[in-house]
């Protein structure tokens, strides 16, 4: 697939080295250490499966079954700070780094709330990344659990926590909120949050692991799952003592309007599963833009949060480009472009950079691919993206869907006379397409070639080649 950049040579300069083509980094209202907003951008890690670089830790590792440990740890992502701050991350966000049961190498199976995992490393381990990463301008987010433990907690043992759970039941009807959050979670014992002792647990707990290592944000797993008034209790107590806090709430479902349920708790921002559903629903060969407009429009109107989330692919589905049997690598890369300007926080799973291979779990959670890093030219386009998100008619500039047909999609983002308009071809074919834009544009230039297009009267024609993605820059003359 050919991408054509076609750039207002007035305003933007090539500055993005290892890429064919690039656009300047000149920046406005990017976020500090402390602040989240949409110009952040998450770079999401499973620390399992992300680098080793401390055998001494490799206890219980078997890296030929992805259901075991693979001996990532948390000095593994220390020393790759570096190659995370040149894919223009802001922030990363870590699985869980408690103390697990057995075989708990994702994180999710808490067995000791108050202890890091020793296949992970230790807390001073956690301290110097988090200390790392923000002498790099780097924000730490821990997912955080409270829905559940391990299936080998010792709580589940001791008499002392009998009323601290739930009656051991499955989810039968998922349309019962009440059973959706008292009911054990594939069979994991399910906490009790009508048992106080069970809220100030948590509250204690939350506040205690900010204060230890200085992390900037939570990622909040199986929100759905747990009462809403805990996380009115959960944010606010964080928030009056770190009003800067951030919380990344996963609310798993497509429905504009439960999500929305869950905004007067305080959370942050929320993982954009009704986008993500749009966006694999799109981007394939049977897919359509009307899908994905009617989806932008929604979230615009009924959640409108900058804050919120966007992705491709995370640990619990399958990887974007392992979705599709014809023309991966060009849906991937425009799905790609839409997230990286859409005014939203991409969250980008770790390997999605390189375009790394994985269904269902566990195959969407192989080892970070090291060696084909050096020669990936899916990198180069991303870091294309990463340095494209950072111009400052992105930044600071408004959002506008245009209109298109059914196999095209087409949005501009205005700041003062400056524009950026990118245009995507969902087919395989050759499309004529005349696009109705906004702020007066004149002229335009083709970057590559220093063609010069006109517009006339706000209307520009474009000849599109075979599912090619075509991002313009123009100025108000």
């Amino acid at each position: 697939m050919k991408v054509r950049f076609i750039i207002l040579l007035t305003t933007l300069a090539i500055v993005l080295s290892g890429c064919s083509s690039g656009i300047s980094k000149e920046e406005s209202s990017m976020p500090t250490s402390k602040e989240f907003t949409k110009n952040d951008l998450i770079y999401f890690i499973m620390t399992d499966r992300f680098y080793d670089a401390d055998e001494t830790n490799n206890f219980d590792v078997d890296k030929n079954d992805l259901k075991k440990r693979h001996g990532g740890d948390l000095k593994g992502v220390i020393e790759k700070l570096d190659y995370i701050e040149s894919l223009g991350a802001t922030a990363i966000w870590l699985t869980p780094v408690m103390e697990n049961g057995k075989d708990g190498y994702h994180g999710y199976w808490i067995n000791d709330f108050y202890k890091v995992d020793p296949h992970l490393g230790t807390m001073d381990d956690l301290k110097l990344l988090v200390e790392e990463a923000h002498k790099r301008d780097i924000k730490v987010i821990l997912d955080y659990v409270v829905n559940h433990v391990g299936y080998d907690s010792p709580w589940l043992d001791d008499e002392n926590y009998k009323d601290w759970f739930n009656e051991n039941k499955e989810i039968f009807n998922w349309n019962d909120q009440s059973e959706v959050e008292k009911g054990w979670l594939m069979g994991l014992p399910d906490l009790n949050f009508d048992n106080p002792d069970v809220v100030d647990f948590f509250l204690e707990n939350s506040l205690w692991w900010i204060d230890e290592t200085g992390i900037d944000g939570y990622r909040l797993d199986t929100v759905k799952h747990v009462p809403k008034e805990f996380w009115s209790k959960f944010t606010s107590n964080i928030l009056e003592k770190y009003p800067d806090f951030y919380f990344l709430g996963e609310v798993w479902s497509e429905n504009i309007y439960y999500i929305k349920q869950y905004e007067d708790t305080g959370i942050t921002g929320f993982t954009n599963y009704p986008l993500y559903k749009a966006i694999t629903s799109t981007f394939n060969e049977y897919g359509n833009s009307n899908k994905l407009k009617n989806a932008i429009k929604a979230d615009l109107d009924v959640l409108n949060n900058p804050k919120n989330a966007i992705f491709i692919d995370n640990h619990d589905n399958p990887r974007f480009i392992s979705k599709h049997r014809n023309y991966a690598e060009e849906y991937y890369k425009q799905a790609l472009t839409f997230i990286m300007t859409y005014p939203q926080i991409p969250v980008i799973y770790y390997g999605t950079e390189i375009a790394m291979e994985g269904k269902d779990d566990p195959l969407n959670r192989f080892y970070m691919e090291w060696e084909n890093v050096g020669n990936s030219t899916h990198l180069e386009y991303f870091k294309f993206l990463s340095s494209l998100r950072k111009n400052k008619i992105i930044t600071d500039g408004e959002f506008i869907l245009l209109e298109t047909d059914n196999e095209t999609l087409s949005y501009q983002y205005i700041d003062g006379n400056d524009s950026i308009i990118i245009v995507m071809n969902l087919k395989n074919k050759n499309k004529e397409l005349n696009l109705n834009i906004e702020g007066g544009l004149k002229n335009l230039f083709i970057f590559e070639s220093n063609e010069k297009i006109k517009v006339a009267n706000d209307n520009l024609s474009l000849n599109l080649n075979p599912l090619e993605i075509i991002i313009l820059s123009t100025e108000k003359f």
